[in-house]
């Protein structure tokens, strides 16, 4: 713990240079923090902070930037912040007014997080583990072929196209599908569902394979894994003005599993930064907090450089998740 007067300098040099992105002089410290001390005094501090690891000279002659360590510093020890008006504005009425399916509800949300961080944002769906089926329709395509279309509790919208082994008429996938549709509403997705093998003998063999094909269905549907939505993209430009740092960005993107451990990693509210993220040599802080979707959960976040605006990305990360989990509590059955 930092003594109040080193903490309070820390704290003008970090929230400076996010403004401006550029070394922090002592005299600009000095009018920041309204301190009654002479920017010596500050020089003295800035040295001993810089024994400690918190800033870094880059040149002689040059102010101080913050380092990994004093942007943790300064995290944990933000007091709360607000929206501004404009931005609170913005996702009350975007919530107020949006009605989607829950997968474009969420991409719809991706966007609406960039644009009130100027950040990359990401919404990963809720997982599928323990949401259970709300609805099932089966649609014949052709005499051997359907599509089924699971509605889940949590809000999910799955497809999962399907072939018969033996042709089927409409009568005898209508009887299939009342009978796993029976079995299969109010259980969790991709459980064993509670079809007696003495009642599937008693079908004509079409029927029977109907039952199977669908059953099968739903225990894939019930596999496939979490739906992961980037917005903002187009950002990354003007957000990392290191095209080489863009093109590190761009990567990490790409891997959607990565992303979702980074997000998923933690419950509550989260800030990584710097090495604390399984990303190395990227300047990269991600902010992130978790919803509930039902009995299952997602998460939002944010990512941009260490230099990003904690107290802004933190107030819209977590206004944003608690609004999406209160639209996705109120969805009607």
């Amino acid at each position: 713990m930092l003594e109040d007067r080193r903490s309070e300098i820390l704290r003008a040099l970090v929230e400076e240079h996010i403004r401006s992105g550029e070394p922090v002089s002592s005299r600009a410290i000095v009018e920041r923090a309204h301190l009654s001390v002479s920017s010596a005094t500050v020089r003295n501090d800035l040295a001993a902070l810089e024994s400690e690891g918190y800033v870094i000279q880059p040149h002689t002659s040059a102010g101080r930037v913050p380092t990994a360590a004093a942007y943790r510093y300064y995290v944990d020890h933000l007091g709360p912040g607000r929206l501004r008006s404009a931005a609170q504005a913005k996702i009350n009425s975007f919530f107020g007014e949006v009605h989607l399916e829950l997968s474009k509800l969420l991409k719809a949300t991706s966007d609406l997080l960039a644009e009130v961080t100027d950040l990359p944002a990401v919404v990963v769906a809720p997982g599928l583990v323990g949401d259970r089926v709300s609805s099932l329709h089966s649609v014949q395509i052709t005499a051997d072929q359907m599509l089924l279309i699971v509605v889940t509790e949590g809000g999910r919208v799955l497809q999962q196209r399907a072939r018969v082994r033996v042709p089927v008429s409409p009568r005898e996938l209508e009887a299939a599908h009342r009978l796993v549709s029976a079995a299969a509403v109010g259980m969790d997705l991709g459980s064993d569902l509670a079809i007696s093998d003495e009642v599937i003998s008693q079908l004509d063999e079409p029927a029977r394979e109907a039952v199977l094909t669908i059953n099968d269905g739903l225990h894939l549907a019930g596999a496939a894994g979490s739906e992961m939505f980037i917005g903002g993209t187009q950002r990354l430009a003007t957000v990392w003005e290191d095209l080489s740092a863009v093109q590190r960005i761009l990567e990490v993107l790409e891997r959607e599993a990565e992303v979702m451990k980074i997000l998923a990693g933690a419950s509550g509210t989260s800030i990584q930064i710097g090495a604390e993220l399984p990303v190395h040599d990227v300047d990269l802080a991600v902010v992130s907090k978790s919803y509930e979707a039902g009995s299952v959960g997602g998460s939002v976040g944010v990512i941009g450089p260490m230099r990003m605006n904690y107290k802004r990305a933190i107030s819209a990360v977590e206004e944003v998740s608690r609004e999406l989990e209160d639209r996705i509590s109120s969805k009607p059955d």
